[in-house]
């Protein structure tokens, strides 16, 4: 699991003669801690209701409500990895036990009241940290090796060797600011690499990252009802198969 860091930015809303307070504090988290946003409504209210929504472009989305009547309901996307640990109806709180880099954004909590209508605190939320992956493929004699990162501040990637070929690069950035980059590289002689490893490297500001591809050994298969690539073999009812390892790529 890579470490991630989080800033948390807060600001308070007043609307009609109440105010909603929310945090005020600053933190930085690794990666498989837990944060936590606050809001208190200043001024005793009729609270019908306590709502915590996810703001995006379009349009808030909800992640948890609370009420006595009907108790507390968190949405599935959040279940299992965030709670609300505050159940005063004038003071939330939820708890992400483990903040993601895809957690960045802004959130609002809303005091639902009667007859006065909801009261709105907002804060912003920005994780650092990075995520990245490899996989490849070998089909005669030909390798694709495709990198991918997630992260924030923007990640970049690269390779130890490209063999004189050049790769291709995606990017994508999220209205949170999160920059996604995938990087392809095709090898269409994979014998130039027998003996070497090819690895990706990944990294931004907070960290970096190498994820190598050893080559395995090419397997030979001997018998029928055998269906098989040059590293995996899917056997068939009734197969009967013998694979023989080979030398190194």
């Amino acid at each position: 699991m890579t470490f991630q860091a989080l800033v948390l930015s807060l600001v308070c809303v007043v609307l009609g003669k109440a105010k909603v307070v929310t945090q005020t504090e600053q933190r930085v988290v690794k990666a498989g801690n837990s944060v936590t946003l606050s809001c208190a409504l200043t001024e005793p209210k009729d609270i019908v209701q306590v709502t915590w929504q996810k703001d995006y472009v379009k349009s808030p989305s909800n992640i948890a409500t609370y009420s006595k009547s009907t108790g507390l309901k968190i949405q599935k996307p959040y279940q299992n990895r965030m709670n609300l640990t505050s159940l005063m109806l004038n003071n939330t709180s939820i708890t992400f036990w483990n903040a993601r880099i895809d957690d960045t954004g802004c959130y609002l909590c809303l005091f639902n009241t009667f007859p006065l209508g909801s009261f709105l605190g907002r804060s912003c939320l920005q994780v650092y940290g990075l995520n990245a992956s490899i996989h490849y493929n070998v089909s005669e004699g030909h390798l694709i090796a495709t990198c991918s990162a997630v992260g924030y501040p923007e990640p970049t990637i690269s390779w130890n060797n490209v063999f004189n070929y050049t790769p291709t690069q995606e990017k994508f950035t999220y209205e949170n600011g999160v920059v996604s980059i995938t990087s392809e590289l095709k090898v269409y002689d994979s014998q130039n690499i027998s003996k070497e490893d090819l690895t990706c490297r990944v990294s931004n500001e907070s960290e970096e990252m190498e994820l190598p591809i050893s080559m395995k050994k090419r397997i030979k298969v001997l018998g029928a009802g055998c269906g098989c690539d040059s590293f995996t073999c899917h056997l068939g009812p009734g197969s009967h198969c013998t694979a023989l390892e080979e030398e190194d790529m």
